[in-house]
């Protein structure tokens, strides 16, 4: 992959130390939102990159480093917990595991409103799935993830059932449109609607992960392209 020639120049000059770390939680799977956050000690306020906010807060994050004997990493994140927001998720959809993890690295100077700001100026980003929670108290929340694709271990069935959540990944807006790169839901309608299945703008589009405020409200009496299981026992998730 060609870098764009920002983070090519950047990295080989002295202002590669104000290399900014990006992280977005998403729970778009169990219906939840998604979490930005930066790690960057030069900020000490929130910071906007591709038009998305990403606040301040502690954030250890070690393993990210590819295995010379080509094994895939198991890197572990450890996040401020003192304001009880990850609690409070933890507490409503559970430990997050098969959540979407995702890390952007990208320089200060290309961050919304600098001088060279582009939010195509990026190193590849690291997409990782929630494996499993380690570690959760008043102070941080710590997890360990796995990369996004790694099939090791893989059991049958190939993904959870739950009776009344739909767990495809839904479009997320960017400001300048929808994204879909991490989307399996089918969906490219113009419609928009919120969490509980009311109409709404881009910005706030939002599946619920149900059939009837999710699935219903976009594709009508078509066949639905729901990942849910109707027809099983009730889930205590739902």
């Amino acid at each position: 992959m060609t870098l764009p020639a920002v983070l090519a120049t950047t990295g080989q000059q002295a202002e590669a130390d104000s290399i900014v770390h990006l992280y977005e939680l998403d729970t778009s799977l169990y219906g939840g939102p998604v979490y930005r956050f930066t790690a960057s000690a030069l900020e000490t306020r929130a910071v906007s990159y591709g038009d998305e906010v990403y606040e301040p807060s502690p954030v250890e994050a070690t393993g990210f480093e590819t295995s010379s004997e080509g094994t895939l990493p198991r890197p572990t994140i450890k996040v401020a917990n003192v304001s009880g927001i990850f609690s409070a998720a933890i507490a409503e959809f559970g430990d997050l595991a098969g959540c979407i993890f995702r890390r952007i690295r990208t320089y200060r100077r290309c961050l919304d409103g600098e001088a060279d700001a582009d939010p195509d100026a990026h190193y590849p980003i690291d997409v990782y799935q929630i494996e499993q929670k380690t570690n959760q108290n008043r102070v941080y929340v710590e997890w360990t993830l796995k990369a996004a694709f790694d099939q090791e271990g893989r059991l049958l069935p190939g993904r959870q059932v739950l009776q009344g959540v739909c767990t495809q990944h839904y479009r997320r807006w960017t400001g300048a449109g929808f994204d879909y790169s991490s989307a399996t839901c089918p969906y490219v309608g113009e419609a928009c609607f919120d969490a509980t299945g009311a109409p709404t703008t881009p910005a706030k589009d939002r599946c619920s992960k149900r059939l009837t405020s999710g699935c219903l409200k976009r594709f009508g009496s078509n066949p639905l392209p729901t990942w849910a299981f109707p027809g099983a026992g009730r889930s205590s998730t739902t």
